[in-house]
């Protein structure tokens, strides 16, 4: 058995209907993510080598497959989720490390700490960050180890369905960005106020530090059935996967060679 079946069972073993449903829609994205780990890390697979933070820990989805690869997990997110009895029960389950932190902007919980992991997982957070991000990843910077990696995967600015309805939104003179509804519909601490694309990935961490090297890898993890509702939509995703530079999401690997140079501080209010 894989270890995403391994995870699979035990999701759909959860009485959690939530996290069933959110594990079924993002189960591709979990896949191409064991295939990340199998590429970098193969030789190192199971030989407890491996220090991984998993930033926005969440259900401990990626948490469990990295644990289940080998590696030694700390998983960290808001007490909200860290309070969910079936999460708490699943990380000490799984021997993963709990981290409760409530500020992303300031990681207090890594106060003295350097050069301590060789991957930091950052799935589907970026997207979401509200505040300035610069003293957060001054802190990456920190405590990832030379030769350590930052795996991010995020949403496509220009993923062709959003980008075709943002432009009729704009002709239409109705709105620019996220809707009144998304903002209405979603219970989160940061909406998707900010999608970037390929070239702006690779521009956001140039500006931090010339010791990373970024790889950015347009993909999709949503298979649409092409039937109603929201066909357009459906087909205009299609088309766009097919392009890669209008696909729906991107997969970002950050490499930090060295640790020479931090480029920019935070401004002053």
């Amino acid at each position: 058995m894989t270890v995403l079946e391994k995870l699979e069972k035990e999701v759909l073993s959860s009485s959690q209907k939530s996290e069933q449903d959110y594990f079924l829609f993002h189960q591709n994205r979990y896949r191409r993510f064991t295939r990340f780990l199998e590429s970098y890390f193969g030789e190192k697979l199971n030989s407890d080598e491996i220090s991984v933070l998993d930033i926005g820990s969440h259900y401990l989805h990626s948490s469990v497959l990295l644990a289940q690869s080998g590696f030694q997990v700390e998983g960290m997110d808001v007490e909200e989720f860290w309070e969910l009895d079936f999460v708490r029960d699943r990380g000490k389950r799984f021997g993963v490390k709990t981290i409760v932190e409530n500020d992303l902007a300031k990681l207090s919980s890594f106060q003295g700490v350097s050069s301590k992991y060789d991957l930091i997982v950052f799935s589907e957070i970026l997207e979401h960050i509200t505040f300035n991000p610069i003293l957060f990843w001054k802190t990456i910077y920190q405590i990832l180890k030379p030769g350590g990696i930052v795996y991010i995967s995020t949403p496509n600015a220009f993923a062709f369905p959003n980008l075709i309805r943002n432009l009729k939104n704009l002709f239409l003179l109705k709105s620019i960005g996220i809707t009144v509804e998304d903002i209405f519909s979603k219970v989160t601490y940061g909406h998707h106020w900010k999608e970037y694309s390929a070239k702006e990935v690779k521009h956001y961490f140039s500006m931090l530090s010339d010791d990373f090297e970024v790889q950015v890898h347009p993909y999709h993890y949503k298979n649409y059935e092409l039937k109603p509702p929201f066909l357009l939509f459906k087909l205009l995703s299609k088309v766009g996967n097919f392009t890669k530079t209008f696909a729906d999401d991107l997969e970002v690997i950050v490499s930090l060679k060295e640790k020479t140079n931090w480029k920019i501080e935070p401004p002053c209010y």
